[in-house]
């Protein structure tokens, strides 16, 4: 994984990094939307007395933007919860198997489920199953579903060939993968957080 496979692996984490942040924005400007809509519906009741029709539904089906499009990105990024107390102290070889180990379990998971989801984007599609209130679609929805996860597959894969080659050269610098800070490092990134909040302040006040 040296050389040119290091390159091609670099050069498709970049790109496919595009595309997950694009979709995360997505996921953001949905969750800002809904807002938005909610306090809409709100006011409208209580001080129009008028409201959206078939708000119900649409919150429904919308809440998938941003329940899926940032999966790949959290995974990207190392913003999933993760439990690696175990790991701390052992070798970094260690470590990137065990990384490995996770990863591939998880490329299977998602493997099972781009299959399910399609097949349940299949039945809707060919019931012309809709919401209950202004019958709504769901089609589109549950095809998002696959699609996502169909993005965060090939994460994994990067991921998984990251791995592979940090379990060959250790002290490579990570590519496709998140780098896990120790406490230690966190506790010193926190510490310089704090330390530069409370100079901008000092000087705020002196200026």
């Amino acid at each position: 994984m040296q050389g040119d496979g290091t390159a091609a692996l670099a050069t498709a984490h970049r790109y496919w990094s595009w595309l997950e942040d694009g979709m995360n924005l997505i996921a953001a400007a949905a969750i800002f939307f809904l807002m938005f809509v909610g306090v809409f519906q709100v006011i409208g009741r209580t001080v129009f007395d008028t409201a959206i029709n078939g708000y119900i539904d649409y919150m429904e089906q919308a809440s998938a933007l941003f329940a899926f499009l940032g999966v790949s990105y959290a995974q990207r990024v190392g913003a999933h919860i993760r439990m690696d107390l175990l790991l701390r102290g052992f070798s970094l070889r260690f470590m990137w198997s065990m990384e490995l180990f996770a990863v591939v379990v998880a490329l299977v998971i998602i493997t099972v489920l781009i299959d399910s989801t399609y097949l349940n984007f299949l039945r809707a599609w060919e019931l012309g199953d809709s919401t209950i209130d202004i019958n709504l679609p769901v089609w589109p929805t549950k095809l998002l579903v696959p699609a996502v996860l169909a993005v965060l597959w090939v994460r994994l894969a990067l991921q998984a060939l990251d791995y592979v080659r940090l379990i060959r050269h250790p002290q490579a610098q990570p590519i496709a993968v998140p780098v896990i800070e120790t406490i230690e490092v966190q506790a010193q990134h926190e510490i310089e957080e704090a330390l530069g909040r409370e100079e901008t302040s000092h000087e705020e006040k002196r200026s």
